[in-house]
């Protein structure tokens, strides 16, 4: 699945329109909860959804941005920096490709946004 846009074909050069949304990476996180109740409180954005990585020691967070703002490259470097500021987080840096494919493991906590269920 590829979060950030739809594509004629898998590649940032066939993009055909941006979805508004973007994909943080974190990779090998010692307290997952803990960081998911940093992220899901966060002042500044708010979570679509927020899973634990496939590889079960990491986390995935789909936030939106405005991209009318500024691009997805410029997103995702100031919401690095943003990260690595105020928690001392590094992010992966594959989050700076809009077609980065992206995994949906099952998990069993996920957090999806309740503008999506439809309650």
């Amino acid at each position: 699945m590829t979060f950030s846009g739809t594509f004629s074909s898998r590649s940032d050069k066939n993009l055909k329109a941006h979805s508004g949304l973007i994909v943080i990476d974190f990779d090998h996180i010692e307290d997952l909860n803990g960081l998911k109740e940093q992220l899901l409180n966060d002042k500044h954005f708010d979570t679509e959804l927020l899973f634990t990585s496939p590889s079960g020691d990491g986390l995935k967070w789909v936030i939106a941005i405005d991209i009318q703002e500024a691009d997805h490259q410029t997103w995702f470097r100031g919401i690095a920096n943003y990260l690595n500021a105020t928690y001392q987080l590094q992010v992966d840096e594959s989050g700076k490709d809009i077609s980065r494919a992206c995994f949906l493991p099952h998990d069993p906590e996920i957090f999806i946004n309740s503008k999506y269920l439809g309650q």
